[in-house]
């Protein structure tokens, strides 16, 4: 018997969802049906190669789904599975907290210094449209847009759609920054009963006008200060969030001659919001 072949597909989904890689899934779902056993018998009910499998068993103790106990051979005790999360959750934040702590370290460094000033070399003689790519997956949009929104000093414009306000919300601290800075943000959305509640969060930081009687094409559009621009051309409704696509460039000839005329349309036609 192999567990891959007995064990329910959603199971090592769901494992797999919280970083544990093919092997550790195996072997952690193996160890959950034995309760104890040696390595040699995980292995075979796992399908782990031999050669993998103690290596991979000290990997699953590190993160606390499994214990060690001495002996000849070792035996090998799965850990009940809602103390095993706790036990990576913990590990995660351990890990995240003294990881962001090397990380602001290393900003106030003199390497990062030197290795601004290795990035600023020779930037000038590089045309500002080849600066461009497809950004992948909605956390990675995330991130990009709140790259581009900590370098705004003068406008946002932003063509979203119903499922975008929702991500929008992620950004209500750089918003709220923006805005004491007297930077105008201007937001196109459709309105309507079910996102009224996310439209107020984002209503103190930004003009928001209402597209939802203009018909508009599926995508998105987010403009940075004439410079930057991410836009979306897939309709959110139908896709997974790791599979959303927007494209970055930065172009002031894109972002001020092509695109801010279709906003600035848009915008006149679409109803405010108070």
């Amino acid at each position: 018997m192999v567990v891959t072949q007995t064990v329910k597909r959603e199971i090592f989904e769901s494992l797999k969802g919280i970083g544990l890689n093919l092997y550790e899934r195996n072997l952690y779902v193996a160890a959950l049906i034995k309760k104890i056993a040696t390595a040699s018998e995980l292995a075979e009910l796992s399908n782990v190669p031999r050669a993998r499998v103690y290596d991979v068993l000290q990997s699953l103790e590190q993160k606390g789904f499994i214990i060690i106990q001495q002996g000849s051979p070792f035996k090998y005790l799965a850990v009940e599975p809602k103390e095993a999360f706790e036990n990576l959750k913990h590990k995660i934040l351990r890990d995240a907290e003294e990881a962001s702590e090397r990380l602001e370290k290393l900003k106030k460094s003199a390497v990062m210094k030197e290795m601004q000033n290795l990035y600023n070399k020779d930037l000038k003689t590089i045309s500002p449209e080849n600066f461009s790519g497809i950004i992948k997956s909605s956390e990675k949009i995330r991130m990009h847009m709140r790259s581009l929104l900590e370098k705004t000093k003068n406008y946002v414009k932003i063509l979203t759609s119903d499922k975008g306000l929702e991500e929008l919300t992620y950004h209500t601290k750089n918003f709220s920054k923006l805005n004491k800075n007297n930077v105008s943000i201007e937001i196109l959305a459709p309105v309507n009963s079910r996102n009224r509640v996310l439209v107020s969060e984002l209503l103190p930081y930004a003009e928001i006008r209402n597209t939802s009687n203009i018909k508009l094409p599926y995508g998105k559009l987010h403009i940075f200060d004439g410079k930057h621009v991410l836009m979306g051309l897939v309709n959110d409704k139908e896709i997974e969030p790791s599979q959303e696509v927007m494209f970055w460039v930065n172009s002031e000839h894109v972002a001020k001659k092509l695109l801010e005329p279709v906003f600035a349309s848009i915008w006149e036609k679409a109803e405010p919001f108070e």
